[in-house]
């Protein structure tokens, strides 16, 4: 007596046109969301205001970027390049005019209308030297369609200064840096830390609190900044760029920076939820940002507000363990 052993069944045409069509439809997806995934912003927007808001001016910008954390710019590169030149070289206490050339990294020239406005600007130009002692916050204004952008820089200090420009561009609505330098004669001095939270410029003070002296890596901190006058009263502070006061930090190399900006007047639901303090309302003109650094050294802190249609520049230093 025989056995007839059982056939093996091959797939069928239709369950193989299933796998197909199961295959290519999940294909469709990581590839829909790895392009929803490249349009959203490098950096957060303040605390999940992704939406387009309109300024004072009536333009639309985009979400308000704010780099509470550091960026190292030693670490990656964004694919933009932003190099200066001058009519003259730039000396220590002459004024002279700058011509900002801005490309993508394929050297292509990236025009005004191009960019997306940020904090009522559409270019935020951050320059140090490298004493850490001179800093300017500078927006170039378009000379044309070509990419090129000019401004006026005064050096108080000798040897190159680091440039970080901050853009964001229409197309992409990501954030992008460019790192390069701005020939100064001279030779550059050395930066000399000091663990500081006062600071007072032009008779306005300076205080920052709400923080231990030395900061830790991998951890959100709350700097409260206090501005008063001679006699200990509040300063009245001028709306720039959008907000009554302005942050940036440095590290010692100046390879990177955190570029920060106030906090809403009740702390968001995330915020209190990183453990960075319970939600509270505040007065008007208290300031508080919010900051955290990867990396361990001295940091150089620079507030800026305006009074009296100046910019002030409070300044502060700060260890990171």
């Amino acid at each position: 007596m025989t056995t007839n052993a059982p056939k093996s069944t091959p797939p069928s045409k239709s369950l193989t046109k299933k796998s197909w069509v199961s295959i290519t439809t999940l294909s469709l997806v990581f590839v829909g969301a790895y392009f929803v995934l490249r349009a959203l912003p490098d950096a957060e927007c303040v605390f999940l205001h992704f939406e387009e808001i309109v300024n004072a001016d009536g333009e639309v910008e985009l979400c308000a970027v704010n780099h509470a954390g550091f960026i190292d710019l030693s670490r990656f590169k964004y694919p933009i390049e932003a190099s200066f030149r001058s009519e003259a070289p730039l000396e220590r206490g002459r004024s002279g005019q700058v011509e900002l050339h801005l490309e993508t990294s394929g050297g292509m020239s990236i025009a005004a209308h191009e960019l997306a406005v940020t904090h009522t600007e559409k270019m935020h130009v951050m320059i140090i030297d490298a004493s850490l002692e001179d800093y300017h916050h500078v927006h170039p204004r378009a000379s044309d369609l070509d990419g090129i952008y000019l401004f006026d820089f005064e050096p108080a200090r000798a040897g190159n200064y680091r440039v970080f420009t901050e853009i964001v561009p229409q197309r992409s609505r990501r954030q992008a840096i460019a790192l390069s330098e701005i020939e100064v004669a001279g030779e550059p001095g050395r930066p000399q830390f000091a663990s500081s939270k006062v600071s007072v410029v032009d008779g306005i003070r300076f205080e920052l609190g709400g923080i231990e002296d030395t900061l830790r890596t991998g951890r959100g901190y709350r700097l409260e900044l206090l501005i008063t006058n001679p006699d200990g009263e509040r300063t009245t502070l001028e709306t720039v760029m959008g907000a009554k006061g302005h942050m940036v930090a440095f590290d010692a190399a100046i390879n990177g920076f955190a570029h920060m900006h106030p906090v809403d007047s009740i702390l968001s639901a995330r915020t209190a939820a990183a453990g960075l303090g319970a939600a509270r309302p505040e007065k008007s003109d208290d300031l508080a940002f919010v900051f955290n650094v990867p990396n361990p050294g001295w940091y150089r802190l620079f507030a800026q507000i305006q009074v009296n249609g100046e910019a002030v520049f409070g300044r502060f230093d700060l260890k990171v363990e």
